[in-house]
């Protein structure tokens, strides 16, 4: 995914701008404010004049662009790599499923197969690492089988628990990508504001141009 470009302030004049005010904004600028809240704050920060003003709002809002592009680019590229993972992990199951399913039988559920005796297993590993790593869940393939990969490996299926594991796998699946939804409708909202407050800035600089001017 493409990095995001912050629209940071290219003001270099460190005297105009109060850095003891900036610091109270730095960290964590509120993301919208109502005209009214916008004018009793700037006339309660403010006490010089209308251009060293407009310098310290174009440093606050360049420094919140910052920050919010460096979260935005965090969460889009999170937001990628586990949507990778789970449709690496629905891959790999499904080769599992081939491997074993001929190994059972729907009338006889005596009939069954070790989940990871042959290439099978190395799909354990797999998908084992992706969902300890890529997602970041202690349960491993667990989250799947109901045990830890040596005894997953090991474990005896009939075609009834291969099912049952393969619904497992696509709920599990399934409440990731949901997770996923919200944090894209999240990454949206983000660069929304993230174009409304570059709007600001240069609004902002446009006027420092204008008073500079006379």
């Amino acid at each position: 995914m493409t990095m995001i470009n912050p629209y940071i302030s290219t003001s270099t004049n460190s005297e105009l701008v109060d850095k003891e005010k900036l610091s109270l904004l730095k960290n964590d600028t509120p993301q919208f404010f109502s005209e009214d809240t916008k004018e009793n704050l700037f006339k309660t920060l403010f006490s010089s004049n209308t251009k060293d003003a407009l310098l310290l709002i174009d440093q606050i809002l360049s420094q919140y662009t910052s920050n919010q592009t460096i979260k935005a680019d965090r969460m889009a590229k999170d937001i990628e790599n586990k949507a990778k993972a789970i449709a690496e992990i629905n891959r790999l199951w499904g080769l599992i499923m081939q491997d074993n399913l001929p190994h059972t039988n729907p009338t006889d559920n005596d009939k069954k197969t070790p989940l990871g005796d042959s290439v099978s297993g190395k799909y354990l590993d797999e998908i084992n690492k992706i969902i300890s790593s890529s997602l970041s869940d202690k349960q491993g393939i667990a989250a799947i089988t109901g045990k830890d990969l040596e005894n997953s490996k090991k474990h005896n299926v009939n075609y009834n628990e291969l099912q049952a594991m393969n619904a497992t796998m696509t709920a599990y699946c399934d409440t990731i990508q949901v997770d996923l939804d919200s944090h894209q409708q999240l990454f949206k909202n983000i660069m929304t504001e993230l174009s409304s407050t570059q709007e600001e800035i240069r609004d902002v600089r446009r006027s420092i141009v204008a008073i500079a001017k006379g």
